[in-house]
């Protein structure tokens, strides 16, 4: 996996996340959160090349978006500064994706990390 040799993902990379409602509620082993209700999809495109100059949803190498699960067929973030930074500056050293839930990426190749991430 290239993240893992190089902390970098290379340019086409396309990271799709689904992201749930969740649900939280006792059980017989103790109180559990589930996913419930899908809410829609945040997708992220890796240009390194630039390809997409004074686009307002590109920047820091990649295509930023978000598409609500009812109305799937438009984004609706307007700009990258305006309504993707802010989240993502924490983890603008793992190439401003969070990889520290998702153990494979977490788990970078002679770097030293743990499943924490860098």
């Amino acid at each position: 996996m290239a993240y893992r040799k190089t902390g970098k993902f290379p340019d086409g990379t396309t990271l799709i996340k689904e992201v749930f409602a969740t649900q939280t509620s006792p059980m017989t082993t103790g109180t559990v959160s589930r996913a419930s209700k899908l809410q829609g999809w945040f997708v992220m495109v890796k240009d390194g090349k630039k390809d997409h100059p004074g686009n307002p949803l590109w920047a820091h190498g990649w295509g930023w978006s978000w598409f609500d699960a009812g109305k799937p067929e438009k984004t609706t973030p307007t700009s990258f500064e305006a309504n993707c930074q802010a989240c993502h500056t924490p983890a603008r050293n793992t190439d401003w994706v969070y990889t520290q839930g998702y153990a494979p990426l977490a788990q970078r190749t002679g770097s030293g990390s743990s499943l924490g991430g860098k």
